[in-house]
C-alpha cells in the first residue's frame, strides 16, 4: 500500500511539473517584443499618411433604421471626418457608398440622396457640424453621427 502511494505521489509531481512547463512555454510564446497579446483589428479602417491610430465610433441612420454602427480605425497623422467616412465607403464587405459635394457636405449615403424634404446631417459628440468633412478633425473614440433628417 505504501509503495502504491509513493508511485501515485511521484506521478502527480511529474504531471504538475509538466503542466507548469507547458504553461511557462505558452507564456513565453505569447510575448511579442514586450507587448501583450492583442487581437488584430478586422473592422473598417482607413490607412493614410503617418502612424497615428485613431478609433472613432460611427453611426449612420436614416429616419427608420440604423444603416451602419461600428468603430472605425483611422491610421493617419491628421484624422478627419471624411477619412472615417471614406473608410466606410471603401469597405466592400461592411461599408456603403458615401458621397459629398465640393464644399465637403455629405450628399448621398447608400443611395439615399439629399432632396427638398430630407438631408444628411453630421454631428460629433452630439454637436451639429456644418463644415467641410475634409477639414473637421476628430479625436480618439469621438462619437460621429450621420443622420438623414427632415429639412426644417
Amino acid at each position: 500500500m505504501h509503495e502504491h502511494r509513493g508511485k501515485l505521489r511521484k506521478h502527480c509531481w511529474r504531471s504538475l511539473m509538466l503542466l507548469f512547463f507547458v504553461m511557462m512555454l505558452l507564456s513565453a510564446c505569447g510575448r511579442n517584443s514586450g507587448e501583450g497579446i492583442s487581437p488584430e483589428y478586422n473592422g473598417v479602417k482607413y490607412t493614410g499618411e503617418g502612424t497615428l491610430e485613431t478609433k472613432v465610433n460611427v453611426v449612420i441612420f436614416n429616419e427608420d433604421e440604423v444603416l451602419f454602427l461600428q468603430t472605425v480605425k483611422i491610421i493617419d497623422d491628421r484624422p478627419t471626418v471624411w477619412k472615417a467616412l471614406q473608410a466606410i465607403s471603401g469597405n466592400a464587405e461592411q461599408g456603403m457608398p458615401i458621397e459629398k459635394n465640393q464644399e465637403g457636405q455629405i450628399t448621398k449615403v447608400d443611395g439615399i440622396e439629399n432632396n427638398e424634404n430630407n438631408q444628411w446631417e453630421l454631428s460629433i459628440n452630439n454637436v451639429f457640424e456644418a463644415g467641410n468633412t475634409e477639414e473637421i478633425a476628430i479625436d480618439e473614440e469621438q462619437p460621429l453621427t450621420l443622420r438623414n433628417t427632415a429639412r426644417p
